[in-house]
């Protein structure tokens, strides 16, 4: 077993099972970094002619530097540890070429003691891997929102239940601007009154993510103006969450569905939420398969 520490020289410090203690720099860890992601990817992935008699492992080196837009012997240079300074734009490049996630992305960046620009979290995409998460949830109810509470990712019992997200746009997707707004919605909710105030607090306990972003400020604006229970709820400044609990829902279809559901952060997307809604009974789930299959 190895103890990590970083010491006042930005030096990596390992102490090993003998207690020898052993110094790596994070120029060297990051050359290390790199070099180890870049043997993970093929060739293939990138469109690039795969011969039988390649001796490397993964991408080369003059590969990734041209992929990423930079010169094969500065790319050299930073995976050997020399101290190159690599800039935003560049780590943001070889984070798309090397396919980083957001935590492999931070550690990059951490390396390289610059920080992760809050817009690189902006344009969010759903994975084919969580994508068929979502899928794999019918016939539970499986729905990705973003930091604004808006829906960005989805399965076929959320479309049934909830409505036909595709053919929404930005702000009619957005949960809480829906909730106010959507007559369907409000009918749906045995509970509109505490769900719509736990949406308007979840909103404001997530701020330091989107203060700065035109079309959410919009929709707060807007409510504050049109609605008074949005605005009592929004200046109340309550903050809370609840990760778990139970849902009764009356839809216009199959009648009544019970459901307990559960909430957990997402790793790869920042300030995104997955939720799972789940039937509690036998008749709930024969509900549920009902409407997919229509």
């Amino acid at each position: 077993m190895c103890i990590v520490n970083y010491n006042i020289y930005n030096n990596k410090v390992y102490t090993n099972r003998d207690g020898a203690v052993i110094m790596i720099s994070k120029n060297k860890e990051l050359g290390l970094f790199l070099k180890k992601k870049r043997s993970t990817l093929r060739p293939e992935q990138f469109g690039l002619k795969f011969d039988k008699k390649r001796r490397v492992k993964g991408l080369k080196r003059e590969e990734v530097a041209d992929l990423a837009g930079v010169s094969i012997d500065w790319y050299v240079r930073i995976e050997q540890g020399q101290d190159v300074n690599p800039s935003i734009d560049v780590l943001l490049s070889l984070s798309r070429v090397l396919q980083l996630n957001n935590e492999e992305k931070r550690y990059l960046f951490n390396l390289s003691d610059k920080k992760l620009p809050v817009e690189d979290f902006a344009d969010v995409t759903i994975s084919n891997t969580l994508q068929k998460f979502l899928d794999n949830q019918n016939p539970s109810i499986a729905y990705v929102t973003d930091s604004k509470l808006t829906m960005i990712g989805w399965n076929m019992a959320a479309l049934k239940v909830y409505g036909n997200y595709e053919e929404m746009n930005e702000k009619e997707r957005n949960s809480v601007w829906r909730a106010f707004n959507d007559d369907y919605l409000k009918e749906l909710l045995d509970n509109w009154e505490g769900h719509s105030k736990l949406r308007v607090e979840q909103l404001r306990a997530n701020y330091g993510y989107y203060e700065n972003d035109n079309t959410i400020n919009a929709i707060i604006n807007e409510l504050n103006e049109k609605d008074p229970l949005f605005n009592k709820w929004w200046n109340n400044q309550g903050i809370m969450g609840t990760p778990e609990g139970q849902k009764l829902l009356h839809h216009p279809l199959v009648g009544d569905l019970y459901l307990s559901y559960i909430s957990f952060r997402s790793t790869e997307i920042e300030g995104a939420s997955i939720t799972i809604q789940m039937p509690i009974d036998d008749d709930t789930i024969n509900k549920l398969k009902q409407l997919i299959l229509e």
